[in-house]
């Protein structure tokens, strides 16, 4: 039986998941090392879809920023709009992929 990963994010007491419910992404950042990052592209075939979600998730950073650290919710989204510029504009940078991506 597979346990949770250590650092796992808890699922309970959230949204009931069902069978039409599907994970689009999943982020890992291990200290000093980088992120891991998979995206489960075939659940959504638009991108720009992709990215209201992130816009959606951004949000939802911002009021969990707040809550965390007692910080202003509009200054935490400032704060992550302001990183997620800075790292598109590097978008050149390069990144490293385990799976290329495809259709499951």
């Amino acid at each position: 039986m597979k346990t949770e990963q250590q650092g796992a994010i808890r699922l309970e007491d959230g949204d009931v998941l069902t069978e039409e419910s599907a994970e689009i992404a999943r982020i890992w950042i291990t200290d000093g090392a980088g992120s891991s990052v998979w995206i489960a592209a075939h659940v959504l075939e638009d991108p720009t879809v992709f990215g209201y979600l992130m816009a959606d998730t951004i949000r939802h950073a911002a009021r969990a920023y707040a809550g965390t650290w007692s910080i202003d919710e509009r200054q935490a989204l400032q704060a992550i709009v302001d990183g997620v510029g800075e790292q598109l504009r590097d978008q050149f940078g390069k990144i490293e992929t385990i799976q290329e991506g495809k259709l499951n």
